[in-house]
């Protein structure tokens, strides 16, 4: 009900364990069925891998359980956030092999506030889908 109620569906997954849960499996396959239009999903925490072939395992594990679970030829794209430092009031860390990503990882990041903040006016959209359908 909330889901079908909701302007934007957020859906996380943190990298330590990319989907592979039951009850992630039955949202996507059941709860979340027919919103695709809604649903994004997150890749959490990125900034915690140290290696970029780290980053792209758990990537690459997260699409091949989704692939498992979404009936669609390809799969909706997955947006990665993760928190800035300033946020956290830490200093810059010292440089990792994936620091150099960061810059690409913070481009998603916006894309995730993006689809966010345009939430209300996805309002009327969604609005309108929900009356024809009923």
């Amino acid at each position: 009900w909330l889901a079908e109620h909701a302007d934007v569906v957020l859906l996380f997954f943190d990298p330590d364990k990319p989907g592979t849960t039951g009850e992630t499996l039955d949202c996507l396959t059941h709860s979340l069925s027919g919103l695709e239009h809604k649903l994004h999903i997150v890749m959490n925490k990125v900034d915690s891998f140290r290696h970029i072939h780290d980053f792209a395992r758990a990537y690459g594990s997260l699409c091949w359980n989704l692939s498992k679970v979404i009936p669609r030829k390809d799969l909706p794209p997955i947006y990665t956030m993760f928190l800035p430092q300033e946020a956290l009031g830490r200093a810059e860390s010292a440089p990792t092999p994936l620091s150099a990503a960061m810059a690409e990882l913070e481009a998603t990041r916006g894309d995730v506030l993006r689809e966010v903040a345009r939430a209300p006016e996805r309002r009327i959209d969604n609005l309108i889908t929900r009356t024809h359908d009923s």
